[in-house]
């Protein structure tokens, strides 16, 4: 009999550990953690995963950094929310598939690869872009969605 065991941590690549040091180091975009009085690790993935689904090229995640990004049980809500609401947005059929959600494993695994996906981003940025720079294009950005939103409604 196998046993299904439920991942106890969101993993990362070894590169995105390496961008995260990076990242702690210059405090990009705020984006550090300095003796935890800053952005938690749970924040920064959600970040991360936000880019990577923005983008619909989920990654994946080879060779996993031993020790994870965040542990199971310090993931805040709103990332355990919107992990869950990324796997139902792929579901072809959400009122019949819902089971699918029960599946923590799968759950995770979608969400570790957009994240990827947006630690890839988060590195293009710090390597092309100026912090201030960045912040003018993301505004820029969100208000053409919010237009584009707008007019949807209308």
């Amino acid at each position: 009999m196998e046993v299904s065991k439920n991942p106890d941590r969101l993993n990362y690549s070894t590169k995105a550990k390496q961008l995260l040091d990076k990242v702690e180091e210059s405090n990009y975009l705020g984006l550090a953690n300095k003796g935890g009085a800053g952005v938690s690790r749970s924040e920064i993935f959600l970040f991360a995963m936000a880019l990577g689904a923005e983008s619909k090229s989920p990654t994946e995640v080879k060779n996993p950094y031993a020790g994870g990004l965040v542990l199971d049980k310090s993931i805040d809500s709103k990332t355990q929310a919107a992990m869950y609401a990324q796997l139902i947005s792929q579901l072809s059929d959400p009122e019949n598939d819902l089971d699918e959600i029960t599946k923590k494993g799968e759950v995770y695994k979608l969400a570790e690869r957009y994240a990827n996906t947006g630690f890839e981003c988060i590195e293009e940025y710090i390597d092309t872009k100026k912090p201030e720079t960045l912040v003018w294009d993301l505004f820029l950005e969100l208000d053409a969605q919010y237009e584009t939103l707008k007019i949807e409604k209308e």
